[in-house]
């Protein structure tokens, strides 16, 4: 018997659609991981939320755990691509943290479902180094710049990076913990948290 061969159009029409079908899965994993954590979501929900059938999971990425582990792609491609010129290690710092924030209000699921992980201590953070540790070792790397060029003037790099990436994870504007605050745009809270942890790290004769 002779199989009928599939014409191109039919291919890319089938691939656009499995890459439709793909992305909202994971727009629905991102959803509800992060609003009930990982072991607080099942398949199921995530088929429900997705509007997919169950087989469409096993399919696509064969199980909750690569649904998981798919979701974090965005933090991969950023940050693993992100380059600074190190010879202004002021500007190259304030960049980066400008850059985190308005990443994290845009994605803030991903960084929602991250602190969780991380509070937890969970058995997943060593599936996740790839996600957490390009952005950490970045900002390790500036404040070093910055403390050679003399731009900072704070005790420990190792200590700062902690201070600064807690910052910059909690940059979210949280309506139930900012309850009477007038809404900000994400430049202006991006400003902002540039301005706290500058401030916070600079020499005296940069004040």
């Amino acid at each position: 018997m002779v199989q009928k061969e599939v014409s191109p159009f039919k291919q890319k029409k089938d691939r656009e659609k499995n890459k439709e079908v793909k992305e909202q899965i994971l727009q629905a994993a991102r959803l509800l991981f992060s609003k009930k954590g990982y072991d607080g979501t099942t398949v199921r929900q995530i088929c429900e939320e997705a509007n997919v059938s169950l087989a469409l999971i096993s399919y696509h990425f064969g199980g909750k755990e690569s649904v998981f582990y798919e979701i974090f792609e965005p933090i991969r491609h950023t940050f693993m691509n992100m380059n600074y010129d190190l010879s202004n290690s002021l500007e190259a710092l304030s960049s980066f943290c400008r850059h985190f924030v308005l990443f994290r209000i845009e994605h803030h699921e991903l960084i929602n479902i991250l602190q969780q992980e991380l509070v937890m201590n969970s058995s997943r953070l060593e599936m996740l180094k790839d996600v957490f540790w390009p952005s950490w070792d970045q900002l390790q790397v500036i404040l070093e710049e910055c403390k050679k060029q003399h731009t900072i003037d704070f005790p420990s790099v190792e200590v700062a990076v902690n201070f600064i990436m807690g910052t910059l994870m909690f940059s979210y504007n949280n309506p139930f913990l900012n309850r009477s605050q007038p809404e900000l745009s994400a430049d202006t809270i991006a400003d902002l948290a540039v301005q706290y942890i500058i401030k916070g790290l600079q020499t005296a004769q940069h004040q």
